[in-house]
């Protein structure tokens, strides 16, 4: 278990849980810990936002299994991983990555956090969505500082001042919308530039943010049909939604 966890007061020492071997942390509330971490400020913390098409593809590449359990957070993030965890008896609520984000980058600048404003970073996306998504953020919440943007199709060799430029800023707050696993590979591999900051992969919260696409009413989100919202924004993604019936089924008969 990496050492952040022993850092924190015994009221924010998470439960340990597994999900198809995999790790899952368990918390009242999240955004409290990430917070906690945030005023801390002493360690750098990974958070991985789990669901069914990750910890299937999990099963199937053990790079990204082993990055998962090397995380300092990770999260239920889909309906089904809250479900596997009912089945085994954990009262769990389905935390989205997404909301969990903009609790956290709201708080960044709220003057009631010890040493707010937290700088933030966001990379991803297609060019000009995170550029978009930052200027909503920064209209809605004017105390926000907001450090630097850069879109996530950069050629290799734009990669090693993508990361000098992190290095000279230090943001606390690194958000990377690349989707799964690349997200997750990228954060594991070049954190260390920032050793001190709170990395998020956020899929694709940037195209949220910035009007490009919608959330799911939140009837469909409260009833854990948000898959077909995006199934129906993003019909190409059918073959990895075949990963859900799968997960469901290994849920069932799963006995690691």
């Amino acid at each position: 278990m990496p050492d952040v966890i022993d850092a924190l007061p015994d009221n924010l020492q998470p439960a340990m849980a597994d999900v198809l071997g995999l790790p899952i942390h368990l918390l009242p509330d999240y955004g409290d810990w990430l917070l906690a971490q945030l005023a801390q400020g002493d360690r750098g913390v990974h958070v991985v936002t789990l669901n069914a098409e990750m910890a299937m593809q999990a099963e199937q590449n053990d790079a990204l299994a082993a990055v998962i359990r090397q995380a300092e957070l990770v999260i239920p993030d889909g309906a089904g991983v809250v479900l596997y965890l009912r089945l085994r008896g954990y009262r769990v609520n389905r935390c989205p990555g997404i909301e969990l984000s903009e609790r956290v980058i709201r708080a960044s600048a709220d003057p009631a956090l010890p040493g707010a404003p937290y700088s933030l970073f966001f990379f991803g996306g297609a060019p000009g969505v995170a550029d978009e998504a930052a200027r909503v953020w920064q209209e809605n919440v004017p105390g926000l500082a907001i450090a630097g943007v850069q879109h996530g199709y950069l050629p290799p060799e734009e990669q090693a001042p993508l990361l000098e430029r992190l290095r000279e800023l230090q943001p606390r707050l690194i958000l990377a919308g690349l989707g799964v696993p690349r997200q997750e590979f990228w954060i594991a591999q070049h954190r260390h530039v920032c050793p001190n900051a709170i990395w998020i992969g956020v899929g694709g919260s940037f195209d949220i943010w910035s009007g490009t696409k919608t959330r799911a009413p939140g009837w469909l989100r409260n009833n854990n049909l948000e898959w077909v919202y995006r199934l129906y924004q993003e019909p190409w993604r059918w073959r990895r939604m075949l990963a859900l019936p799968q997960f469901a089924w290994r849920a069932v008969v799963y006995r690691g």
